[in-house]
């Protein structure tokens, strides 16, 4: 009896033991689990908002639509200056105009090159580019007809971080030919023809 009691006593002993030890098991795997789901979580997030960061960049880098983002293509008879390529180098990989429909948004909706406009107060002029360091800059429209600029040279109220960037503004302007001009302090670095229509 004595033998019987002892073995039962030391096999649910044993079983204590089994079931702490699957317990154990137990939590060191969930614990890993745990951790392992954490670190896919926060892989995944930062995977989503680098892929978030190079469609912009990438939206903003494709230039190959009409309106030029160089200094040499936006050279030619029809301009009313020419710009300053070597200023243009020393700041900008990339410089252009284009257009934002109305219920748009920046940089997804950006249709680079596109420089035809209707003058409803919806369609957004868009100015971008790419900087190779911090600068202001200063911008002015000038109407090809009239020959004079109809909103003068005004310098934007902000520093222009290191970077892509892309500035929108309606186009409220009568039917015509306009130029977009850019300065960098008083050196031309860009003029882009664009059309409004009624």
């Amino acid at each position: 009896m004595k033998d019987l009691f002892n073995n039962k006593n030391k096999f649910f002993l044993n079983i204590f033991f089994i079931l702490i030890i699957m317990l154990t098991l137990f939590y060191l795997t969930a614990c890993s689990s745990v951790k392992a789901l954490e670190n896919k979580i926060s892989s995944t997030t930062k995977t989503s908002i680098t892929s978030t960061t190079i469609t912009a960049a990438t939206i903003l880098n494709d230039t190959s639509k009409d309106t030029s983002t160089s200094v040499n293509n936006q050279q030619g008879s029809e301009l009313s200056e020419k710009p300053d390529e070597v200023t243009f180098k020393e700041y900008f990989t990339e410089l252009g105009l284009g257009k934002l429909p109305g219920d748009g948004k920046l940089p997804y909706d950006l249709k680079k090159g596109n420089n035809v406009f209707v003058s409803n107060g919806k369609d957004q002029i868009v100015i971008y580019g790419n900087l190779l360091k911090d600068t202001k800059i200063s911008n002015a429209i000038y109407d090809v007809n009239a020959k004079k600029n109809i909103r003068e040279k005004a310098e934007f109220p902000m520093i222009l971080g290191k970077g892509g960037f892309a500035s929108s503004e309606p186009v409220n302007l009568p039917a015509g030919k306009y130029e977009y001009k850019i300065w960098i302090q008083d050196k031309l670095v860009g003029v882009f023809p664009f059309e409004v229509k009624p």
